[in-house]
């Protein structure tokens, strides 16, 4: 399980990875009621849906979650459906509506990057020579 550990959070697992998934976890079902569950959350964040229908989608996650109570009997488990009602995560669902924000920073960053160039070139100390 310790080698395959990757399996258990990333977001989505091929054919050939699922079926490795099932074959480590069997005799697990709490292990593979968590992966479902983490499924659903990755599910919100799909840029094709609006925060209102995510909103919804996560009221009806939180209710199936908390049918669950024999899952968080095992502490690493239950500390990480604890984010599941966790308040922050509804404000994070905002940017879905945002259609100038990007779903990376990897743009943002992009964007940056002439400006902090310059601001380098600028803020750099002169010699006595100038």
């Amino acid at each position: 399980m310790f080698q395959e550990r990757f399996l258990f959070v990333k977001r989505r697992l091929k054919p050939s990875e699922r079926k490795r998934f099932m074959h480590i976890t069997r005799g697990l079902p709490h292990l593979r009621k968590r992966r479902e569950i983490i499924e659903h959350l990755y599910a919100l964040f799909d840029r094709r849906c609006r925060t209102q229908t995510a909103l919804g989608k996560l009221k009806k996650l939180r209710q199936w979650v908390k049918r669950f109570t024999w899952i968080g009997e095992t502490l690493w488990i239950g500390e990480t459906l604890k984010k599941v009602f966790s308040p922050h995560l509804e404000k994070a669902l905002t940017f879905l509506d945002d259609k100038l924000l990007p779903a990376t920073s990897n743009a943002v960053e992009r964007g940056n990057r002439r400006h902090r160039k310059m601001q380098k070139s600028v803020y750099r100390v002169r010699s006595k020579v100038c």
